[in-house]
């Protein structure tokens, strides 16, 4: 009865009446109850989860893996169709009667060049070979060597307009294939082949292989190597096509106490085999004891911190915390906030002062930083004089003043005059439509002289925007452009079509000339340039400029499009607000 009396005491005095420390028990018996019951139960069922989360999980990696290998191998032949669509392509191996010397010579640089080409394009092709069956050669290119090769007898000619895959155990590689056929009789003229390495599935492999001791191969439908990502690899010396056909349903396989995880792929003619270890495999539910252990021990530590660090320091901070967060949601950044304490709770409130300001500073720089960038530009484009420009103007001058009146050299210097004027004399950057209108005239008398009646100008500008606002010189850079790089070797007669209008709440501007266009290549550079901050890029300077300055204005979501096709047409969409000018020309 005296024992008993003093463990009640015991209880009441440090517990009971206590409501720190009751805390602290409760949250001990919530931890470790649960965690006790899981050990015990773990120790049943670890083995078949683990085994069998292990085998979903790897068979999951394996068709991801299986996936990324089948759209690299798709690329390349893809990339062997692409090399078909070339309209030069079946007239080189097709015999010509009476051919020269200059084009037999012109056919082979074609066909090196084309050959190089593909082998240069991706680091795994080992050799591109193109063979004519007219004539009986072989054209390859190996080792960055070019070979050309005379056949001997009857070339092995197989049919079908699908491409063909093959494997070559011996070198580790494979190779797609493709017939050629003239277009006019469809006639089988000739074959090219593209030999790859398996070597371009080594970082596949490096993500699909989770453990060291894991083993990551590629081997044929015999079960010969093809690639391995070990160099020694025993698994590789075993023979496993007959457990393939076997284990076809499931995927995987247990041998010698290692689990084979495989994907077949290519009709089978290639296969993606995972090694694991036994010990790899289960060595979670080995950890699940010693890590439901030291979770318990670790839970009571960190049960009975909380419990004291929760009940005195931390909520109150954190409340008080929070409501000067709210306050900086307002944007009120000049709260005080008390960071005399050393613990993290000190740390957070001394980085959230220092974090609010730095975000003052930032947006005093940003607002400088954004109107010295707004002026440099502006003073930089103001500075611009295409030499090119000038000097085939001059040229336009001078040869008037030799076979004409002066009336219409009068005419060009009062248009170039204007155009200096109306550049040098602005004060701001924003103008009226109109005026930009006037001084794109100017530039287009001038061009029209030049180029006579080898160019055709149409310019439509709707009535509503003509008192609107637009950024200084955002037409001309743009058109210049097509003169530049769109007329000056072009051939046929040159149409440039201008088109400003408001469509509801915006101004569209579209500028499109039927000049010499753009590669997809070239496109797609013009485009990146203008998503970034680069001018580097000679061409895309004007436009990036003009697309810099609208959205500095108006808003990123305006500014200016490009769309272009190699040999048929640019344009040139440029997008803006509809904002009636006067209370900027005031």
């Amino acid at each position: 009865m005296i024992v008993s009396g003093k463990i009640k005491d015991f209880v009441n005095k440090y517990f009971l009446e206590s409501m720190q420390r009751k805390l602290m028990a409760t949250l001990l018996l919530i931890m470790m109850v649960p965690l006790l019951i899981f050990m015990l139960v773990s120790t049943h069922i670890s083995r078949g989860a683990v085994q069998s989360s292990e085998i979903t999980s790897n068979l999951s990696r394996m068709e991801l893996s299986q996936s990324y290998i089948e759209e690299q191998l798709t690329w390349f032949d893809n990339f062997l169709f692409s090399a078909l669509v070339d309209e030069k392509l079946v007239p080189s191996i097709t015999t010509i009667d009476n051919i020269t010397t200059t084009n037999s010579f012109n056919i082979q640089s074609y066909i090196q060049d084309k050959l190089f080409a593909l082998y240069n394009a991706n680091e795994n092709i080992l050799s591109v070979s193109l063979t004519s069956y007219d004539d009986k050669r072989s054209y390859k290119v190996e080792r960055r060597e070019f070979f050309v090769t005379n056949m001997i007898g009857t070339a092995l000619q197989r049919t079908g307009k699908d491409s063909m895959f093959s494997v070559n155990s011996t070198t580790g590689t494979f190779t797609f294939s493709r017939n050629i056929y003239r277009f006019e009789d469809q006639k089988l003229v000739g074959r090219i082949d593209l030999n790859v390495s398996f070597d371009f599935i080594a970082h596949i492999a490096e993500n699909l292989r989770s453990n060291e001791e894991e083993s990551i191969m590629l081997v044929d439908s015999n079960g010969k190597l093809l690639f391995a990502l070990d160099e020694n690899n025993e698994a590789a010396t075993k023979d496993l096509s007959a457990n393939f056909k076997q284990q076809h349903e499931t995927n995987y396989f247990s041998l010698n106490q290692d689990y084979y995880f495989f994907q077949e792929m290519m009709d089978e003619q290639i296969v993606l085999v995972k090694v694991v270890p036994e010990e790899v495999m289960l060595i979670g539910s080995k950890h699940i004891k010693q890590t439901g252990l030291l979770i318990l021990i670790i839970s009571i530590c960190v049960t009975v911190i909380l419990s004291i660090i929760i009940s005195n320091q931390v909520a109150k901070p954190i409340v008080l915390l929070s409501k000067k967060m709210e306050l900086v949601e307002e944007t009120n950044f000049n709260v005080e906030i008390d960071s005399k304490r050393t613990d993290e709770i000190g740390i957070l409130q001394r980085k959230f002062k220092e974090m609010i300001d730095r975000i003052r500073d930032l947006i005093e720089k940003d607002y400088k930083r954004e109107m010295e960038n707004r002026d440099a530009q502006f003073l930089a484009l103001q500075s611009q004089i295409n030499p090119h420009f000038l000097y085939n103007t001059l040229q336009v001058i001078s040869g008037m003043a030799l076979k004409k009146g002066a009336r219409e050299i009068y005419e060009m210097i009062q248009r170039l005059g204007g155009m200096f004027r109306y550049i040098t004399n602005k004060r701001g950057d924003l103008v009226f439509v109109w005026e930009e209108v006037q001084h794109l005239q100017n530039y287009l008398y001038i061009q029209k002289v030049r180029f006579g009646k080898n160019i055709s100008i149409e310019l439509f500008v709707d009535e509503q925007v003509k008192d609107a606002i637009i950024p200084l010189l955002s037409l001309q850079p743009i058109i210049e452009n097509s003169f530049k790089h769109g007329f000056e070797t072009q051939i046929e007669k040159g149409i440039l079509k201008i088109d400003i209008q408001k469509v509801f709440d915006e101004i569209e501007i579209i500028i499109e000339d039927n000049g010499m266009g753009m590669s997809e290549e070239v496109l797609q550079q013009v485009k990146s340039k203008l998503s970034t901050d680069s001018y580097l890029y000679n061409r895309s300077i004007g436009l990036k400029n003009v697309d810099t300055r609208i959205k500095l204005y108006f808003g990123r979501e305006y500014g200016v499009e490009i769309m272009s096709q190699q040999a048929e047409f640019t344009k040139v969409m440029i997008r803006l607000p509809f904002q009636e000018g006067s209370e900027y020309k005031k």
